[in-house]
């Protein structure tokens, strides 16, 4: 099975067996651009030309022929916007997930929904969030009218690419649910919602063809499979939202366990029996990725990016194939507490509890002898600390609470391959964290579906739970929990405090 999963800094390509054996794996890097303050583009024409890249590459380096390849299943960012016009070509760069230009279109249109008493909004009590779809949307009606009008359709990056490979463009239920406020079980669309932001003729531009994740889309058109290296037989089926598919692929597939996906932003996961929702959370979703399930989420929307923002501006002089190494190896000298500095990880807004676009990150505590090491290990601690304020508001309504068994919290992403980084998680959040063997999750998940899909398992939990392997478990240090409280404590005491500030310095750049 060949799987692949859009990123926001590449494209991944897997190859996988029945049993959840990696094969090979490829990327093809791509870029992302900051045209202002909390904007964020991307070109779809690149991801196009790094999928072909690393697929072929994934090909080449495994030891298997083209025409063993059984399907295709695939994962990319979600909220991430496409513009298509009436000839299907891309009208304009796509909005990133993390782009967060649509902050006061997000207040108006949960402003506006509240009022009405609006059902959708039950998925996001505590505010619409900017990376959304809608409000981007409504940011693009208002100050890209003529894009907005020569927009035939308006879609996801995995929709766009699954209409690229099989010629169908079908959105995918996981990232409409999750992100559109659409409800396949009582009100569909919510029509009514967009209108209130402007958005009154958007349906004419959503496509009606939904499928669900896992389900078969078709097989590769003949220029797709040529550009690949791939047979036209290949089956393709729908994926979803990297970090949910990714839930697949940590074994989280039902009730009972907590998913963490790290990478440039965190998602934290995991799926109820039962509809509950709680202001800050997310969900919970019904049928977003397991039929019969609701999803409920919460997330980090700078995590791993923070990291990669300070290697790129402070640690220049370090050798750029060792530079994480070499700070984990300095951080690692530092104890719990960074010194007294406090970190907060708000640098492209918050997800979970808060929900505010417009929240920034911050540093204090900082004093002339204060060292690169002390600032690298406070940027993982305010990492953490966030991670943890998240499983404190799911513990919060009584839902999925972490019993302290090696397979409560299961992690994969960038962040587990540093052993600093995740005894800190451990310490921080005070439960064992277990970390999966295949560490691209949203791959595995991939690859899940699509078994799942060709018929080789009855269902999703039962092939996750065959797939699924773990290497490695990072249990809490009581010691470190202890100096931990203490300044968890702070963490959780500097957004009220800066909320304010950093509010009023928006409005004075004009934002």
């Amino acid at each position: 099975m060949i799987c692949l999963d859009g990123g926001t800094e590449s494209i991944r390509a897997g190859l996988y067996d029945q049993a959840g054996t990696q094969v090979a794996t490829a990327a093809c890097a791509y870029t992302t651009r900051f045209p202002q303050a909390g904007w964020a583009e991307q070109d779809p024409a690149e991801w196009w030309s790094a999928l072909a890249i690393a697929t072929r590459a994934c090909l080449e380096s495994a030891a298997v022929s083209p025409p063993e390849i059984l399907g295709l299943c695939l994962d990319a960012t979600t909220c991430t916007m496409v513009l298509l016009d009436r000839h299907l070509d891309v009208l304009r760069p796509a909005l990133l997930w993390m782009d967060v230009r649509a902050a006061e279109q997000a207040s108006r249109l949960f402003a506006a929904g509240s009022s009405a008493g609006h059902p959708a909004l039950r998925y996001s009590l505590a505010g619409c969030n900017a990376e959304w779809m809608p409000p981007k949307m409504a940011w693009l009606a208002e100050h890209e009218p003529e894009n907005y009008r020569q927009a035939a359709w308006i879609c996801e990056y995995t929709d766009w690419l699954v209409y690229r490979l099989t010629g169908r463009l079908a959105l995918n239920l996981n990232t409409i649910t999750q992100r559109w406020y659409y409800n396949g079980r009582e009100w569909g669309w919510p029509a009514d919602l967009y209108a209130r932001v402007g958005l009154g003729d958007v349906m004419d531009k959503i496509p009606q063809d939904i499928l669900p994740a896992g389900q078969e889309v078709g097989t590769l058109l003949p220029e797709a499979a040529r550009q690949l290296g791939l047979p036209e037989t290949v089956r393709v089926f729908q994926g979803g939202g990297d970090a949910f598919i990714g839930m697949l692929g940590l074994n989280v597939a039902q009730p009972g366990r907590i998913g963490l996906i790290t990478g440039s932003s965190n998602v934290i996961g995991g799926f109820v029996d039962q509809e509950f929702h709680g202001a800050g959370l997310y969900g919970a979703f019904p049928d977003a990725v397991v039929q019969g399930l609701w999803l409920v989420e919460g997330g980090q929307a700078s995590t791993g990016s923070i990291l990669a923002w300070f290697k790129r501006t402070f640690a220049q002089d370090l050798p750029s194939s060792q530079v994480y190494q070499l700070l984990d190896q300095e951080a690692a000298l530092v104890p719990p507490g960074s010194g007294g500095v406090v970190a907060l990880d708000y640098f492209q807004g918050n997800r979970t509890p808060y929900t505010d676009s417009k929240a920034r990150g911050a540093l204090w505590g900082l004093s002339l002898n204060t060292t690169r090491a002390q600032v690298f290990r406070a940027l993982m601690e305010g990492v953490a600390f966030g991670n943890r304020l998240i499983l404190d508001s799911l513990a919060k309504y009584g839902h999925m609470t972490p019993a302290c068994t090696p397979q409560a919290l299961i992690a994969c992403g960038g962040a587990t391959r540093s052993p600093l980084f995740m005894q800190i998680y451990a310490d921080i959040c005070g439960v064992p964290i277990s970390v999966t063997r295949v560490d691209n999750a949203p791959l595995m998940g991939c690859a899940i579906l699509a078994f799942q899909g060709l018929g080789l398992y009855p269902d999703l939990p039962q092939a996750a739970q065959a797939m699924v392997k773990t290497s490695r478990t990072f249990t809490p240090n009581p010691e470190n929990q202890e100096a931990y409280d203490f300044y968890f404590q702070l963490y959780t005491q500097t957004y009220p405090a800066l909320q304010p500030l950093m509010h009023g310095a928006l409005r004075g750049h004009g934002h």
